[in-house]
């Protein structure tokens, strides 16, 4: 799809933190192990990736209820508008694929329908997405 669209694919690796800090190597250690015992395809099944791939112009869909109130529920669908990315990522270039450093800043996804209301600066329907 990017490729046909002239677009970029970022890829952010996941970040395994424990309360917003980064893990230790004792941790890090812990959890492979943890892994190893319960096997590869347990791994699949019950974490989340170990990358994300984003681009503008991808597809996206809410996968659990945040706001029901404003119709950001399991099953909303949307579009990415923009990726904004973090202060510290440096220049990312013009190659076809690009693999970031830190995750972004923020997402700004564009819903087919909602009840937020329009933030200033933004357009109707497009909401910030914090990756966390």
């Amino acid at each position: 799809m990017c490729r046909e669209r002239g677009r970029q694919l970022l890829i952010c690796t996941a970040e395994d933190t424990v309360k917003g800090r980064p893990l230790t190597l004792r941790e890090k250690y812990a959890f492979e192990s943890r892994h190893l015992r319960q096997g590869k395809r347990q791994r699949r099944k019950k974490d989340l990736p170990r990358r994300i791939e984003l681009a503008i112009g991808m597809k996206v869909m809410v996968t659990e209820n945040i706001e029901t109130d404003l119709d950001l529920t399991n099953g909303a669908r949307g579009e990415i508008t923009d990726i904004i990315l973090h202060p510290d990522e440096p220049a990312i270039g013009d190659g076809p694929i690009v693999h970031l450093q830190h995750l972004p800043l923020y997402i700004l996804v564009k819903l087919h329908r909602t009840r937020a209301t329009t933030l200033d600066g933004l357009d109707e329907r497009v909401i910030p997405v914090i990756p966390a």
